[in-house]
């Protein structure tokens, strides 16, 4: 495995392998924890994921949420040209590794929770975590009290609706990943499943404009229920982000 405290950020503080964690700034309780899945990055990468991490780390330190950030697998991604990206099931091909991975996901948890007390988990997963997010939601792989995805995309279809299944929400903007958010909101009106759904202009980028949005969906919804009234708001200015570099016209989904 890759060592955690060359992927922790500074603000966070490895509590096993591949997970990272943020305490809320206040520490009020009983706290919310979001739970965030990285998109799809090689060491080239690292820079990018570490700023993203840097950003939702303090947004939401500062709201009274905390943290936990966690890693994917090296080699999950399974196209030609990507062995060496860290990722998440994200497609009918490796959607069998789900499990293992929501494992993986419970204990870290389990251990944000011995420092946190009890409290409800929120999921964020962005681009190829954002397949993943999806994913954990559709077959309840963890339970989680609200789902954001943000730039990622269905894996298949949703044959039965959880239960308990949490209010998502589906951020989407000008790139790749837009048509693949736009089939999964057709599928999740389609099975009545509770969502929102925003959109702004620019690229495949997670800027403080999506996470403040995020961090209000959940905030929101933890405490008015769903639906929103009134509705989160679009943004129809360009947020200037910054382009993942390689991911331009591909289809997110197949990597």
């Amino acid at each position: 495995g890759e060592p955690a405290a060359s992927w922790c950020a500074d603000d966070l503080e490895a509590i096993d392998p591949d997970a990272c964690f943020a305490a809320p700034a206040d520490e009020r309780l009983p706290a919310t924890l979001v739970v965030y899945l990285h998109g799809r990055y090689d060491d080239g990468g690292a820079a990018e994921e570490l700023d993203r991490q840097t950003r939702l780390a303090r947004l939401a330190t500062e709201r009274g949420f905390a943290v936990l950030a966690l890693h994917g697998v090296r080699g999950e991604c399974n196209a030609a040209g990507y062995e060496r990206h860290f990722c998440w099931p994200s497609n009918e091909r490796n959607e069998g590794d789900g499990p293992s991975f929501a494992a993986r996901l419970s204990g870290s948890i389990a251990r944000a929770r011995e420092r946190l007390g009890p409290g409800k988990n929120v999921l964020l997963g962005f681009s190829n975590g954002g397949y993943f997010a999806e994913l954990v939601a559709k077959r309840a792989l963890v339970p989680f009290d609200a789902v954001a995805v943000a730039h990622g995309g269905p894996v298949g279809a949703i044959d039965a609706v959880p239960e308990h299944a949490p209010p998502m929400l589906l951020v989407t903007s000008e790139d790749a990943a837009d048509p693949e958010m736009r089939k999964l909101e057709a599928q999740l009106a389609s099975a009545h499943w509770p969502h929102a759904l925003v959109a702004r202009e620019g690229g495949h980028s997670l800027p403080d404009w999506d996470l403040d949005v995020v961090l209000t969906f959940f905030a929101r919804v933890l405490d008015e229920g769903f639906p929103l009234d009134p509705p989160l708001a679009s943004r129809s200015v360009r947020d200037g982000g910054a382009e993942i570099p390689g991911d331009g016209g591909l289809d997110l989904r197949r990597l």
